[in-house]
Order: C-alpha cells, then structure tokens, then sequence
C-alpha cells in the first residue's frame, strides 16, 4: 500500500465514511476518491448521501470505481459497511464514524416526564443525575433566551389583538398566569422544607451566572481533554483510516484492542478531568443551587410546551412556528430538543465515568462520550457564544 497523504487533505465527513471502506479493501482514501469521483463527485457530505443510497450508486457502478485488484467477497462485505454506516456531522478530522448502538454504553436521558417523577420519589438536596440534567436544561435554556419568552410572548399577543381590533384569546391569560403564578409543588415535592419561595429571581440569576462562571467551560474542556486523548492514540498509529475503523467497532461494542495495534493511552488524566467537572457542578449547586436549578429546568419546561401550540404563532402575528421565533428573537430552532438531549448525556457520561470499571468496558465509554461531545458545537456554548435571540443553535 502507497503510504498515505495527511488526513487533513480530504473533507473530514468524508474521511470518516471512507476511510474504513478504504482499509477494508486495502487501498488508501485517496485512492478510492480518485476512483469514486466520477461516479459521486467531489469528496463531501453530498458525495456520502449518494454512496450511501443504492439506487444512485449501485453495486456494480463501484465495483467499477474501485474494484480493480480486490477479491470480490472483500469487496461486497465493504460496499455493505457502505450502505449501512451515517457519517457524523462535525469538523473534526479523527472522529469516528457512529453507529446505532455507540451510544448505548453512556448513561440513558430521560424524558421530561420521567425526570419529572424521578424528583417525586426518594428526594435529597444533594448532587444527583436528576439535579446535574436539570441544571443542563435551565443553562440551555438561559443561552438561546427561552425564559424572556413568556414577557415577549405576552406583548406580542397584546399587540397584534390591539391591531385586530379585538379581545386577546384564552392563551394570553394562561401565559399570564405561567409569568405570575409560578407553582413548583411538583418539583419540589419530595425536597422537605423546600417550596417556591428558594426560587426567588435573584438567586436564579445568581446560579446562571456560577453556569455561565464554570459549567459551559468545564465540559469543554473535558471535551478537549478527551479530543488530545484520542489524538495522543491516533498519533501512534501508521494508517488513521485503520485507527478511526477501529474505534467504530470498539464503540459499538466490538472486541478489545487488536493485538499489533498501538495500545491506548493511560486514562488517568481523564478520570482526573472528570473530577474537576464534578467539582465545578459542585460550585454551581452551592448554597440553595439545587432547588434553584430544578424550578429553572421546570419553567423552561413549561415554557417549551407553551411554544408547542400551534395556535400560538397566529396569535402573535406570525405566519408560522420559525417566523414567530424570529419575532421573538429566541434561537430555539428545530434541533434544539437534539442539543439539549446530546448535552444532558454528555454531562451525565462525564459524571459516571469515576464509576465505569477499567479495561474494555472503559474503552468503550470513552470512544462513545468523544463521539457524542464531537456531536456538540461548543463553541457556541462557551465564551464565544453571541447574539442570544439571534442566532439559531
């Protein structure tokens, strides 16, 4: 085999997609470009969505491509992997491709109801999945402006009535009462002592601000940490397409490190990232943050299901859902549920990585929480990120 060009010269999508393809029929990824160009194009994003769908790039339109000096069985088991692998969406070239089940070795979110009922049962004021999802939920919701909504929502409806020349509707009283009356006797159910006057507006503004001091920033660079332990990996390998392979079957759950195969790096210092995250959500909870930050995740809750209705977006003058939220100024796009649910995992996996055991299993955990953090654009979570009300994560 030619030695290879640097991984950086091909599109990182298509890096990810081809690259096993590539090692399984012993050719480079440059290679198999050159050779799949005039049958799908430029390398990309575009150039994956065809090779992935039979009916436009068939079997034997490949095996054309790229066929040549490759025994046929070799070639129809990668061709299959072709058909049944989803490139990630991210801009990092050493990501490895997902798969349905990469994911299933990381701590499960649950659904809003769920983590409902988990607050009802056995409550405590201390850390918890429960608190450190809430917090990820109520931090969210502070950065793309959901809690300016009722306000907003509220005039918006007032005015465009005012424009009619007629009454507002039954809504505009219940987001009114939603503005005034909030009530968190389901939050706090199980929590002895606690009720809605912890969740006083100064102290959640005081707790975003400790989220906006250490959360986004820890997780972040937990993700670095995590992105330098793979790199640290993959530098020792002589073929990256094979390391990237490789790591795709490991997080799918497949066997140990191939023998021959550089070994991983300690995991020491990732354990040790994971402590200071720990402690950062520490800082965050501290004083009366955890009830603080479960009556924040419930109104950014019940704020979310209010921009469910689908009468709302006429009510406020607005064509549909997206141009209402342009109106608005809030950035809840459509992938916002994705973002919250990849973000809630991410932290969860963070948090229990001290409890996963080592070895295998601990490989495995590790591969699935890098990919699902690759998933993330956290550069508009931290610092960096601008234009709440204008941009649409």
């Amino acid at each position: 085999m030619s030695e290879e060009t640097p991984t950086s010269t091909l599109p990182a999508v298509w890096l990810a997609f081809i690259g096993p393809f590539a090692t399984l029929i012993g050719k480079t990824p440059e290679e198999v470009t050159g050779g799949l160009k005039a049958l799908v194009g430029e390398p990309g994003e575009e150039a994956v969505s065809l090779l992935k769908n039979r009916d436009f790039a068939p079997d034997a339109d490949i095996i054309a491509a790229v066929g040549t000096g490759v025994p046929k069985a070799k070639l129809a088991k990668a061709i299959a992997g072709l058909r049944e692998v989803a490139a990630p969406a991210t801009s990092e070239a050493s990501v490895p491709t997902m798969n349905t089940q990469t994911l299933d070795v990381l701590p499960q979110v649950p659904t809003d109801d769920a983590w409902m009922a988990s607050l009802k049962v056995g409550g405590v004021l201390k850390f918890s999945p429960s608190t450190v999802i809430g917090t990820v939920s109520a931090a969210l919701a502070a950065r793309v402006g959901l809690y300016a909504l009722p306000d907003k929502i509220g005039a918006a409806m007032e005015k465009h009535a005012q424009a009619l020349e007629e009454p507002v509707g039954e809504d505009y009283y219940a987001m009114q009462t939603l503005l005034t009356r909030r009530s968190y006797a389901e939050v706090f159910a199980a929590l002895p002592g606690v009720d809605g006057r912890f969740a006083t507006q100064g102290r959640k503004d005081a707790l975003l601000q400790r989220v906006n001091e250490r959360l986004w920033g820890s997780l972040i660079s937990f993700q670095q940490s995590l992105k330098q332990w793979v790199d640290a990996w993959q530098q020792g390998m002589s073929n990256p397409a094979a390391m990237m392979s490789m790591l795709t079957v490991m997080a799918g759950g497949g066997s140990a490190v191939p023998s021959g195969m550089m070994q991983p790096p300690p995991t020491d210092t990732l354990r040790d990232a994971a402590d200071g995250v720990v402690n950062d959500i520490n800082y965050v909870f501290a004083g009366t943050g955890i009830p603080v930050a479960l009556a924040l995740a419930y109104d950014a809750q019940q704020i979310r299901k209010v921009l469910e209705n689908p009468s709302l977006p006429a009510q406020v003058g607005a064509a549909n859902r997206e141009q209402m939220l342009r109106l608005l100024e809030v950035a809840v796009s459509s992938d916002y549920p994705r973002l919250e649910r990849n973000l809630k995992q991410f932290a969860l996996g963070v948090i229990e990585l001290q409890n996963v055991s080592a070895g295998q299993a601990e490989l495995q955990y590790i591969v699935a929480l890098y990919q699902l953090g690759s998933m993330i654009p956290w550069d508009r979570l931290g610092q960096g990120f601008a234009g709440i009300g204008r941009k649409h994560l």
